[in-house]
């Protein structure tokens, strides 16, 4: 073992610290895979092949490492090699699954990482890299198991050596499951709706069922809020996760509570033309995340205004309220949305460093309004713990 020459992120007691890397070599790497891998084997090409009840596999594995300068101290990634699809490919002939395992090591810390091979078999290889972030690391060593798929729709797990027997279930079968409930059941709750809304027909279905914000002008963030709630009633997964809007003084101002994991969060409907996320009040994401973690979730989605569709929704939201003025909130009012893709991203006091501070300007009596946090696209790698996008399901 050598250390490396930058001092970057490294995960170690559930934390996050900043030191020199551990730098393994193709030996320590295959001495700790043979000693936590039960039932597996070195052979003569150099890799570790083994059995999971009926099921083969072969380890082909690699140094996790920091990705080098200029890139940010959070980034890290695995070298594949060209002979990785050979190997694959013989494999496949011989029935063996072949999995593509990052070893990272960092003092008492040792985690592996699976990185999902359907988008790396279909691409010729040029000693490409794959690439994993701190955040993931720090959910797979204070989870035990931890799987994410990320913007570029890369599929990866982490996890410890108590979790590879539930690592080979679940990636030796056909099991599609995040092994995160709360990721599960927003998977389920997404793909369980259109993705194509019209602003009349929101409004309509809110005022039907007397949603309480059912009046209100940016209305996509509700319905997306009225949907979920419906969801979670209607499917008895309250205790996955819950509303728990408290808008009293001193209280906490975040929508979502999180049962089993103690956490709180918050649902965001997200111009996909934005270029940052706003998030809430900064003092109170900053006293949340020293004890614990605070998720985002936020539904991405492309806008057509209704100044350009002839006010049709304004005037319905106008005419539902008995308002004079047809065109009042005109300019602003969204006539329709489709949705592109949704995402969680996770804030706790190792990544705060990344989020910036959105100062809202001063209230009419002139004094100064409590900041928000947000979160620019160009940071957002650092929070981001799931993904799915939607082109391909839009009807």
């Amino acid at each position: 073992m050598r250390k490396s020459n930058v001092i970057v992120e490294q995960i170690i007691n559930n934390s996050v610290v900043e030191d020199y890397a551990d730098i393994l070599t193709k030996t320590e790497i295959n001495n700790i895979l043979l000693k936590k891998f039960s039932n597996t084997e070195l052979k003569e090409d150099g890799h570790i092949y083994g059995k999971h009840y009926d099921k083969k596999f072969c380890i082909y594995a690699k140094n996790i490492s920091y990705l080098g300068n200029p890139h940010p101290i959070f980034k890290k990634r695995i070298q594949i090699p060209t002979d990785f699809i050979d190997l694959y490919n013989s494999n496949k002939l011989k029935n063996i699954e072949t999995v593509l395992i990052g070893v990272y090591s960092y003092k008492d810390t040792i985690l592996f990482c699976d990185f999902d091979t359907s988008k790396y078999i279909n691409n010729k290889l040029h000693n490409s890299s794959a690439h994993i972030f701190t955040i993931d690391l720090l959910n797979g060593k204070r989870n035990g198991y931890f799987k994410k798929k990320d913007k570029r729709e890369n599929i990866l797990t982490v996890f410890d050596d108590s979790n590879i027997s539930k690592f080979l279930d679940l990636k030796l079968s056909d099991n599609k499951s995040c092994g995160v409930e709360v990721f599960d059941t927003l998977d389920d709750f997404f793909a369980s709706m259109y993705k194509e809304w019209f602003g009349i027909d929101c409004y309509m279905e809110m005022i039907e069922n007397k949603f309480a914000n059912k009046y209100q002008p940016e209305w996509p963030g509700f319905y997306l809020e009225y949907k979920l709630e419906k969801y979670l009633e209607d499917n008895h997964k309250e205790d996955i996760i819950r509303y728990s809007q408290n808008k009293k003084k001193d209280d906490i101002d975040l929508d979502l509570y999180f049962p089993k994991l103690g956490m709180y969060g918050d649902l965001k409907a997200h111009s996909s033309s934005s270029t940052a996320i706003q998030g809430n009040d900064y003092e109170t994401i900053m006293n949340l995340i020293e004890n614990q973690s605070v998720y985002y979730i936020v539904c991405n989605h492309e806008t057509k205004k209704d100044k350009d569709n002839n006010y049709v929704v304004t005037e319905f939201w106008n005419r539902s309220q008995n308002k004079e003025d047809l065109r009042s909130y005109g300019e602003k009012m969204k006539n329709s949305v489709t949705l592109t893709s949704y995402y969680i991203l996770e804030i706790n006091k190792y990544n705060k460093k990344y989020l910036d501070v959105f100062n809202q300007g001063k209230n009419s009596d002139g004094k100064p309004r409590e900041p928000k946090i947000m979160i620019s696209n160009k940071n957002i790698d650092n929070f981001l713990v799931h993904i799915v996008e939607f082109e391909d399901e839009i009807m």
